[in-house]
């Protein structure tokens, strides 16, 4: 059985190549990964067509909860942070504290969905660290945070 190219697979649309693109251009296609506890939503950026992710990472310990010891180690690896994360990376902190990152990587369309997935993985091989540290200062990830099918805002 031949398939006769291009054909539709799901929103992407695959070329003789293999090679996938969007289905509506101005509408790229965006999922969701589930990465150390974390939900990270996946797009791609309007700007320069890299992929962008964005993720809330937890929230600083409250002065009423449990971990209250833990709020000025929080507070102080948050601080020590920004210099350390990789061009195109942002962490933001928000007045009901949680901790958000907004990040870009690399991706050339049309692309495979090898391509695809291997881009996915490698920011989040690379993300794993940071959020160790943020782990291991007490901003650990919220069961059901970021869970939302909607870009977060």
């Amino acid at each position: 059985m031949s398939i006769k190219s291009p054909f539709r697979l799901g929103p992407f649309i695959v070329d003789e190549d293999g090679l996938l693109s969007p289905g509506a251009p101005e509408n790229f296609p965006s999922f969701s990964v589930c990465w150390h506890d974390r939900v990270l939503h996946v797009r791609r950026s309007p700007v320069d067509g890299s992929l962008g992710v964005q993720a809330v990472l937890g929230r600083i310990p409250s002065t009423a909860g449990p971990d209250q010891a833990r709020r000025a180690e929080a507070f102080s690896t948050l601080r020590g942070l920004p210099p350390l994360l990789p061009a195109g990376w942002e962490i933001s902190l928000f007045a009901d504290h949680r901790v958000r990152i907004d990040l870009e990587a690399g991706l050339e369309l049309p692309t495979t969905a090898t391509a695809l997935v291997t881009a996915v993985t490698l920011l989040l091989l690379e993300l794993a660290p940071y959020l160790d540290v943020l782990d291991a200062a007490g901003i650990a990830a919220v069961p059901g945070e970021g869970m939302a099918k909607a870009w977060p805002g």
